[in-house]
Formats: C-alpha cells, structure tokens, sequence
C-alpha cells in the first residue's frame, strides 16, 4: 500500500479530512470500475459526471478509463462542494478509490523511492500518476538510467491516451518510447528484455494494448 509521501497520494477521507479551502483547487479522483466501463466509454462517463456537478459549481475534465477505475479531475470552488459532489459521483459511478490534491509543487527527497512508486502506479493502470512519479526521478538522473526513464515515462503518456480511447495517439507517443529501451538487462529491477519484447509485440500487431512493467525481484 502506497504511503502518502508523494504528491498527498491518499485516501479519500483522509485528504478531504485534513484540506481546508476557501477557493478553487482541483483534485484526481478515482472511483472504483463496478460497471465494467472501458475506456470507450470515457466520452460519455464524461459528460455523466459533468452533469453530476455543474449545477454545484463544480467541472470535470480528462476522464480515463482503467479495468479497476474511473479517474478524472475535479475543479471544485470548496469543500463542501467538493465533498457533495464526491457523494454523488459515488452514487453514479462508483466507490471511492483515492482523491488526489493536484497543482501542487513535486518533493522528491529520495529518486529511489519515487521510481518504487512509479513502477506500483504504473502496475495499477494509474498511468497519469505514474509519469509524475517517474519524472520527478528522471530529472536528476543521467546517462542511461535518464534514458531508459524517459522510455517508461512516454509508455506511460501512451496509455494515459489509451485510456482516453486514442489509440492512433497511445501508439505514436510508444513509438518515441521505442528507441529508449534497450533491448537486453534489468533496471529498477524491470526486466528490460521482456518490456522491449512486450512493446516490440504491440508494434508488430500494430495495436497497443495496456501493459504492466515486468518487475524482476532478483533485479537492481
């Protein structure tokens, strides 16, 4: 379970608990996929939650589409806005899964960490997540691990845009990712081999498809 180290990565009640607010902040919320909705489903489940909460004030924007989720931003003028409207989000869609505070400033004290955490987000379709993880620790990096942390980072831009149902897109941004991965080794403890294989693979069937980093435990 992942810790609240990172850019306030928590719990629903924990988040909306502690924030206090008198203006408008926006948050990433992410309600449980009970309906087997898919990500062509992201235009419509848009409009949806767009109706739920203007007539609070509230707007909604960027909803994707994962197997476990429905995650979306939420521009809110308060918190008593922001906590009706998560009710009856809830209500429509799902349970509440994690509520994020977003435009707030990247800490990283510890790379290691951040890529530890980008590789978990990453494995749980929370793709968007993952890319600020990860380019937190790609900043400060050099030579080939900055590299190869740059290829993971567009993978992940690429299936944010495959959970928006654009694949045309999804597959161009794979394609920058492609030349970043080499083909053989363990970094971060990713099997690098079976990530090119799996990637090569999309590639030749011409289709992308969403993808977990193959974790090698016995890998550094």
């Amino acid at each position: 379970m992942l810790s609240c180290s990172l850019r306030n990565i928590c719990s629903p009640k924990a988040l909306l608990g502690s924030v206090e607010f008198d203006e408008s902040m926006r948050f990433l919320v992410r309600l449980k996929n009970i309906h087997g909705f898919a990500p062509k489903d992201s235009k419509a489940l848009t409009m949806t939650a767009y109706d739920v909460v203007r007539n609070m004030g509230a707007d909604v924007g960027n909803l994707r589409v994962s197997a476990a989720a429905v995650e979306f931003d939420i521009l809110t003028p308060s918190k008593e806005v922001m906590e009706r409207s998560l009710t009856r989000l809830v209500e429509r869609v799902g349970p509440a899964l994690t509520v994020r505070e977003l435009d707030l400033p990247t800490q990283v004290s510890n790379p290691a960490q951040a890529i530890k955490e980008g590789i978990v987000l990453f494995n749980e379709e929370r793709y968007w997540e993952s890319h600020e993880s990860l380019e937190a620790a790609w900043r400060p990096a050099t030579g080939d691990e900055r590299e190869i942390l740059q290829g993971i980072i567009l993978l992940a831009a690429s299936l944010v845009h495959l959970q928006k149902d654009e694949p045309d897109i999804a597959l161009s941004i794979m394609k920058r990712a492609n030349p970043k991965l080499p083909q053989h080794g363990t970094l971060f403890g990713i099997d690098l081999t079976e990530l090119k294989q799996r990637v090569d693979t999309i590639f030749a069937e011409n289709r992308p498809i969403f993808l977990k980093l193959p974790v090698n435990e016995s890998g550094s």
